[in-house]
């Protein structure tokens, strides 16, 4: 429980600080857009214009400072269930509470710039700059995404030789599955709009330019991080705390080039377009709504950039972006739903039952039905001294269930409350089961039914 929390803490603390810092630097100009409104560059220094900004950084910090020492709750329940739910709450509501902040104060400037009719003469015109599509474009060579690709394989390669158990060989091929997608993923910024920001095409190639560059180098680096990540795990397997460092390490490496790629971008748009922005600039602000979700059926694209910084975004005019969205929503919705799903796995206990023609194994979704006649053999352990790993199911204090690895029976069926031992191994045919109930004395009742009817079976077997 203790390792869980960690993990958690450190994944989702310097998510704080990722989002915490990329929110406040939106009330900075950036290409004539403060916090996700565009405005001439002469009404930056407005006051009214400052004073919304102030008020940005101001609910940003009473907003998100009291989240940092709520996601240390977790650490006084013994509860993996409601601690999974307080962080995908958590989670949930750092999202909403940055999204709440910054569409509020967006709300008061796009009602300010209404009434001052602070608008460019470009305002509801869509750019796209046809010259600059025509430009050369120099992509980063593939042998820099093919090297990485081929190491994150050799694990799976391995284990694919020495039959490795399941478990691992998903853990490797998923991580080197990643590698392999990453790899045409970068190509995508290559079909993504232009970065125009007004009719100067210098100005428009620099600063795509400078996006691709800035994207080629943060997945150059994802890719990377991913593949050796994949090497480090295949080579240290049975070390926790080996396996514990290198998972945090990847993550701190991310975030940070995340943070730095994202802040030179946005540095580098400013300083390109600080003193280049003159009456005919690209105003868009009625087709993002509410600042971060883009509408505009005048334009062809799918996928088109984020406003500011680093990232890319969908066309919400386009049906297939619309089940696209609707389905990110939904999964961020349901983040605490896998908390609450945690917490019934972890109340509900295992379940023993005998009947007058079968053992029958219960907990929640699974079920195991043993006919009595097919039982070749039946053992009785007061604990459990095998090596125990996990191939498909559930892991938690107290419920293991699915198909786990055990060593000297293989591929074994579990269902058993880990802490309340005795436990009942049975083999039936070439499936063997371990199992037991929550409540101990009903282990032992069923075990001893089961072993009187196998010894009455066999007397009356000798006996005709």
């Amino acid at each position: 429980m203790l390792a869980m929390n960690i993990i958690m803490v450190a994944s989702f603390f310097p998510a704080w600080f990722l989002v915490y810092f990329m929110a406040k630097n939106y009330a900075e100009p950036k290409k004539n857009i403060i916090i996700g409104t565009t405005l001439p560059q002469e009404i930056h220094s407005d006051e009214q214009v400052e004073a919304i900004s102030k008020s940005f950084h101001k609910w940003l910090n009473i907003t998100m400072f009291p989240m940092l020492p709520a996601l240390f709750v977790p650490f006084f329940t013994q509860s993996m269930g409601l601690a999974t739910t307080w962080y995908m709450t958590w989670l949930l509501a750092l999202i909403v509470a940055l999204y709440g902040v910054f569409a509020h104060h967006r709300g008061k400037l796009m009602k300010l710039k209404r009434e001052n009719n602070w608008y460019g003469e470009s305002t509801g015109e869509t750019f796209a700059d046809i010259k600059a599509a025509t430009l050369p474009v120099h992509k980063i060579s593939s042998i820099w995404f093919l090297l990485p690709t081929l190491i994150s394989f050799i694990p799976v390669i391995y284990t694919i030789f020495t039959g490795a158990e399941l478990a691992s060989m998903i853990l490797y091929t998923s991580f080197a599955l990643t590698t392999l997608l990453l790899w045409p993923f970068y190509y995508l910024i290559f079909r993504v709009r232009s970065e125009v920001v007004n009719d100067d095409l210098t100005l428009t190639m620099a600063l795509t330019r400078m996006r691709r560059y800035n994207w080629g180098k943060m997945w150059i680096a994802l890719i990377w991080a991913t593949g050796l990540l994949n090497i480090l795990l295949w080579l240290f397997p049975e070390n926790s705390i080996a396996f514990l460092i290198i998972i945090l390490t990847y993550s701190a490496a991310l975030i940070f080039m995340v943070i730095k790629v994202e802040f030179d971008t946005r540095t580098s748009q400013q300083n390109l377009t600080a003193d280049n922005i003159g009456e005919l600039y690209l105003d868009e602000d009625d087709y993002w709504i509410g600042g971060l979700f883009y509408h505009n059926p005048n334009d062809t694209h799918f996928m088109v950039n984020y406003r500011v910084g680093m990232g890319m975004t969908v066309n919400l005019a386009k049906l297939g972006a619309k089940i696209l969205m609707g389905f990110a929503l939904i999964s961020i919705i349901a983040m605490p739903f896998i908390g609450i799903w945690v917490l019934v796995e972890e109340q509900t206990p295992v379940q023993l039952v005998l009947t007058e023609t079968e053992v029958v194994a219960r907990h929640t979704t699974v079920t195991y039905t043993i006919p009595i006649s097919d039982i070749d053999s039946i053992e009785l352990y007061e604990e459990l001294p095998w090596i125990i790993g996990r191939t498909a199911g559930t892991g938690l204090p107290n419920v293991n269930k699915g198909r786990f690895t055990v060593s000297g029976y293989g591929a074994t069926n579990l269902n058993i409350h880990p802490e309340h031992p005795p436990f009942l191994l049975i083999t039936a045919g070439e499936r063997t089961y371990l199992l037991n109930d929550a409540n101990s004395s009903i282990t032992r009742e069923i075990y001893d039914s089961i072993v009187d009817y196998k010894e009455a079976g066999q007397l009356l077997s000798s006996i005709s």
